[in-house]
C-alpha cells in the first residue's frame, strides 16, 4: 500500500511539473536560433537567465539552448550575465553535457573555466545519456577533440 501511494505521489508530481512548466518565450527562442545577442539582451535578465523552459518533452535553460543552436554570441552573453553552468532542468542534462554531445569545444572550455562539473554523471530520464559523463558523452557522439580536452583535465 505504501509503495502504491508513493508511486501515485511521484506520478502526480511529474504531471504537475509538465502542466506548470513554462514554455520558452518565442522571443528568446528566436534570438537563440538567430544568434542575436542584442535581442536576447533585451529579454533575459539576471533573474531569469538560468530559468528552465519547456520545449517538446524536455526543459532547457537558455544556456543549454544556446549550445544546442551553436549560438556563440548568445552563449557568451548568457555566460557574462552569470548563467548557471551546472543547471540541469527536470531530469535532463546540464550545459556541459550538451556541449559535449554537439562537439562545441570552445563552449566546453568556457563552461569548464566557469566551474562546470567535469565529473558529472547523468542519472535521469534521458536514456541515451544515462550513466554518461561529459567525457564519455563526447566519445559516444564521436567528438574526439572535446573528449581529448576533457581527458586532459583529469
Amino acid at each position: 500500500m505504501k509503495a502504491i501511494r508513493l508511486l501515485m505521489i511521484s506520478a502526480l508530481c511529474a504531471m504537475a511539473q509538465l502542466l506548470f512548466a513554462q514554455e520558452m518565450p518565442a522571443g528568446i527562442n528566436d534570438a537563440l536560433k538567430a544568434d542575436d545577442s542584442a535581442k536576447l539582451a533585451t529579454l533575459v535578465t539576471k533573474d531569469n537567465v538560468s530559468n528552465c523552459y519547456q520545449e517538446g518533452s524536455w526543459q532547457y535553460s537558455p544556456l543549454s539552448q544556446a549550445i544546442r543552436h551553436n549560438a556563440v554570441k548568445c552563449f557568451n552573453l548568457l555566460i557574462a550575465m552569470g548563467a548557471d553552468v551546472n543547471k540541469s532542468c527536470s531530469g535532463y542534462v546540464p550545459p556541459l553535457m550538451h556541449a559535449a554531445k554537439y562537439g562545441r569545444l570552445e563552449m566546453v572550455k568556457i563552461l569548464v573555466s566557469k566551474g562546470a562539473n567535469v565529473n558529472y554523471k547523468y542519472n535521469g530520464d534521458y536514456t541515451p545519456a544515462d550513466g554518461e559523463t561529459p567525457l564519455t558523452y563526447a566519445e559516444k557522439n564521436k567528438h574526439s577533440d572535446v573528449a581529448a580536452y576533457l581527458r586532459s583535465l583529469k
